[in-house]
């Protein structure tokens, strides 16, 4: 569990470079985002922080432990009026932070922000096929597997992994 000092609040722009530089870092590991890091651009997360603030059906959040960021997590509302019901789920724990229980903080906090949001009735979320940790913890907080990309992702010659998509309903 993660220490009783962690806490969790929005997102600012001034945090988007070392959520950039953390995602960069998880991406050098082959199969844990399907992101390469230099495909992670700082202004991109400026960008999706600040859309996020003003959004009344998406969230951005970290998570904060000794006065450091050590994971962070949005909800990202899909475009189209007949998806408006339906949130994307990002979450990342920062290396060094796995297996604390900060994920499970940040699902816990955003499981509720959804269910307390009339508008929102579904989180679904994309996963590496490798990734047994996420997949175990989106379980336990009830996500179903409702499909599977096969070999989606290709990591080098003759080595792919599959892309597991995941949902939980949150509404009536």
């Amino acid at each position: 569990m993660p220490p009783d000092a962690c806490s969790i609040r929005k997102a600012l722009p001034a945090d988007a470079e070392k959520l950039a530089d953390a995602e960069r870092a998880i991406a050098k590991l082959p199969g844990r985002l399907a992101s390469r890091p230099h495909e992670l651009r700082d202004e991109a997360f400026r960008e999706k922080i600040l859309k996020l603030s003003k959004s009344n059906s998406g969230i951005y959040l970290v998570v904060e432990d000794k006065g450091g960021i050590v994971g962070h997590a949005l909800l990202d509302p899909l475009d189209l009026e007949v998806t408006a019901h339906v949130v994307r789920l990002t979450i990342a724990i920062h290396e060094g932070f796995e297996g604390m229980g900060y994920g499970k903080t940040l699902m816990t906090e955003l499981i509720a922000w959804s269910v307390s949001n009339a508008a929102l009735e579904k989180i679904e979320l994309q996963v590496r096929s490798s990734n047994e940790r996420a997949i175990a913890l989106y379980k336990r907080f009830g996500f179903v597997e409702e499909g599977r990309k096969i070999k989606r992702l290709k990591l080098g010659p003759d080595r792919y992994l599959d892309d597991v998509y995941m949902a939980l309903w949150v509404g009536p």
